[in-house]
């Protein structure tokens, strides 16, 4: 006779037979060991991660991370565009607006902001094809008398690979609450 084991004395657990759940125990670690290592699908899509030039040198404070819950397929289709976001409404409308898009399979991931200082939140995702992607920044400009703030970016893609890349670019920018910002890109590599 095979004994049963029950987890716990509650009429919501069913009693498991020890003989079936060793076998079957037994029969996965053998099928693990058997089976051959299987390898993710290769993909021709990649969201390039890599922040953009190190930003200590620079009066903005990298803030990819904010929009690290953006998938592939709304930052591919919001390349290009320039997105300045001012408030936490705006931030939240923003969100609502990717998820609307139903290009992610799964609602995005919202990563907060502190706007309560006057910081903004500005950026864009840039697409190309290569192997990998990157920023340059060409140059700034902070016009106080006409309350301007402008960032000049190259995008650059390297090597042969036939992989489609985005890579973002969001900064916070203290106290240009009241700026026009704008942020200017070149292509080029």
């Amino acid at each position: 006779m095979i004994p049963l084991i029950n987890l716990k004395n509650s009429p919501n657990h069913t009693p498991i037979r020890f003989g079936r759940w060793v076998w079957v125990t037994a029969v996965l670690l053998l099928a693990g060991c058997i089976l051959p290592e299987s390898t993710p699908p290769a993909t021709n899509n990649a969201l390039e991660a890599s922040p953009p030039s190190p930003t200590s040198a620079y009066p903005w404070h990298d803030e990819n991370q904010v929009m690290a819950g953006i998938c592939f397929e709304a930052a591919f289709d919001a390349a290009g565009q320039v997105f300045v976001l001012r408030s936490a409404e705006d931030h939240i409308h923003f969100y609502e607006l990717a998820d609307q898009s139903r290009l992610c399979r799964h609602p995005v991931t919202r990563y907060p902001f502190d706007f309560s200082s006057g910081d903004v939140l500005a950026g864009l995702w840039s697409k190309g094809e290569g192997c990998t992607a990157r920023y340059e920044v060409v140059a700034y400009n902070r016009d106080d008398a006409a309350d301007t703030f402008t960032i000049t970016l190259r995008f650059i893609t390297e090597g042969d690979c036939a992989y489609d890349l985005v890579s973002p670019f969001w900064v916070g920018l203290p106290g240009l609450a009241g700026y026009d910002i704008r942020i200017n890109l070149e292509t080029g590599g």
